[in-house]
């Protein structure tokens, strides 16, 4: 049976052979070998798949840093946000509850620091206004942070023991510490989100992480201000010199040192 129909298929082919030779138009007019036709071709860029693990992997740094320090410091996290959603900050027991947990608060510190980099490392490239890798985004980005609030420490120290109101300059730190930290926790979620949705979602992210980070600056001013009004007979221009001189300038200038430096 199998010899038969490859001999079939033999003569069929032989046929189609000697028939194809006889026939010279037979080739160029058979619906599948339009060899007279135009020839078609197209242009394929290789691609080039982008890898994240570097992404992924602090990430999970990150939000182990953030569980450990719910662990094994709950009562510290708990004290954290019910100061945040508290009336007045002024609340001593709870700041001093606070301030028992060094360690605690350097964890949180370190992970604000790390957390808020990623997000603007996120948000330079998401917007492609670096060519520079990862890492090296990354360390510029945190070290510039972490050197803005170490500046910033220092100044309002010294400013508040050269006017000799040092409560009212150590009352504005923790307020802002206690900002920052609630802040790096915000931003992790949302960061993640950024990191691994599409470009629609990614958008949208951006957008409310932008709100999210201007409502907790709005109200870190808005407690400042009448956390220090009283204490140092502050008017509203008075204070509205101060955060052009020392938190919108700053940042203005480092803007422009990264546009023209990392572009």
């Amino acid at each position: 049976m199998r010899t038969r129909i490859l001999l079939i298929l033999f003569f069929s082919i032989g046929w189609i052979l000697v028939s194809a030779k006889q026939d010279s138009s037979f080739l160029p007019s058979h619906p599948y070998l339009p060899i007279q036709k135009q020839a078609i071709y197209m242009v394929v860029d290789y691609h080039h798949k982008e890898s994240k693990d570097a992404l992924f992997y602090t990430l999970v740094v990150l939000v182990f840093l953030l569980g450990f320090i719910k662990t094994a410091f709950p009562k510290y996290f708990q004290n954290l946000f019910k100061l945040f959603f508290q009336t007045s900050l002024r609340q001593k027991q709870t700041k001093e509850q606070l301030a028992q947990d060094s360690f605690a608060s350097l964890l949180i510190n370190l992970l604000f620091l790390l957390t808020a980099g990623l997000y603007i490392t996120q948000l330079i490239q998401y917007y492609n206004w670096s060519s520079l890798n990862f890492w090296l985004l990354y360390a510029y980005v945190t070290i510039i942070l972490t050197m803005i609030y170490l500046g910033k420490y220092l100044f309002i120290s010294f400013a508040g023991w050269v006017f000799n109101n040092s409560s009212s300059a150590s009352s504005y730190l923790f307020l802002v510490a206690v900002v920052n930290r609630i802040m790096g926790v915000v931003l992790l979620p949302l960061t993640i989100l950024m990191a691994f949705a599409s470009v629609e979602l990614g958008a949208i992210v951006a957008t409310i992480s932008f709100g999210v980070v201007t409502l907790l600056f709005i109200y870190r001013y808005i407690v400042s201000f009448g956390l220090l009004r009283s204490d140092l007979q502050l008017n509203p221009f008075h204070f509205f010199l101060y955060l052009c001189a020392v938190e919108i300038l700053p940042m203005a200038l480092i803007y422009k040192l990264l546009v023209e430096n990392m572009g």
